[in-house]
């Protein structure tokens, strides 16, 4: 089948334009994929191991969110589908200093398991946060507290959409990581368009938040009565602000698996982002 394992690699939206109507139209296999998920499981990236379907939770038709497997997402799945093609195994990158801008998520709490805490590092951003959270540490992307040059690996889950200020927190990602060191992130993305939709912008000066429509907001465990708010969905121009930031070179890979579990929703397959120093 098709949706096995499809990797397709991209540098720019004109390139990605060009593969979209094929893409779009190998969505309709994703019924299938999930059928066979149900029957046989799926192979966790990394470690090999098999998760049982049933172990898994599969509901919803939004497959990048909504198949969940030893706590992991669709879209997490991906990530650690890439890092196994860039590193190789585990074993490798529990010798690189890794950041992870999450503490309490599924994803989070999979890799403190396989990496251990002495080179991972878990923050969540705790200004107002609706609970205490002594034992994280608090980042905020646009001006980290972290030394120049002291990271291999930053992983960002979901968060750029939420980030108000995401050209400084490109610039803060490129000033921490060492030479030749990544960054891997997954976001909602406007995929169809070079332009970013913008949902909300705000002040830095004042803090005041300029709202356009009506406010999107996604779940967020550091602050569940409120959400967090979406202020952007990015779009391809995301590959030529890291640019700007000072990264050597970005691109955006596009996974599809049914045998990892990699599936999506719009697309069939899941956009990840690789930027390097």
């Amino acid at each position: 089948m098709t949706l096995h394992e499809l990797h397709r690699c991209y540098d720019c939206f004109d390139e990605f334009q060009a593969d979209l109507p094929s893409l779009i139209q190998l969505g309709s296999l994703l019924d299938e994929c999930i059928t066979i998920t149900q029957a046989l499981g799926i192979l966790e990236p990394l470690t090999g191991e098999h998760v049982p379907p049933e172990t898994m939770m599969m509901q919803g038709q939004n497959w990048r969110e909504s198949l969940i497997g030893n706590g992991l997402l669709s879209r997490n799945r991906a990530v650690l589908w890439l890092l196994e093609r860039l590193y190789g195994s585990l074993e490798t990158l529990r010798h690189k200093d890794v950041y992870l801008a999450e503490a309490l998520s599924g994803f989070a709490l999979w890799l403190r398991r396989q990496l251990g805490p002495n080179r991972l590092l878990c923050s969540e951003y705790l200004e107002d946060a609706q609970s205490a959270f002594s034992d994280i540490s608090h980042q905020d992307l646009s001006k980290l507290t972290l030394a120049s040059s002291s990271l291999d690996l930053v992983l960002c889950n979901d968060l750029f959409e939420h980030l108000p200020l995401l050209d400084r927190a490109f610039v803060e990602i490129a000033r921490v990581l060492r030479p030749r060191g990544r960054l891997v992130a997954t976001c909602p993305m406007a995929f169809g368009r070079q332009i970013s939709i913008v949902k909300a912008v705000a002040d830095p000066a004042t803090g005041e938040t300029q709202m356009f429509g009506d406010a999107e907001l996604h779940g967020d465990p550091v602050r569940p009565e409120w959400g967090s708010l979406v202020y952007r969905i990015p779009g391809w121009e995301i590959l030529d602000q890291l640019k700007e930031a000072g990264m050597a070179q970005a691109k955006i890979h596009h996974i599809s698996s049914w045998k990892y579990g990699v599936l999506g929703a719009d697309l069939p397959g899941i956009l990840v982002i690789e930027a390097q120093k």
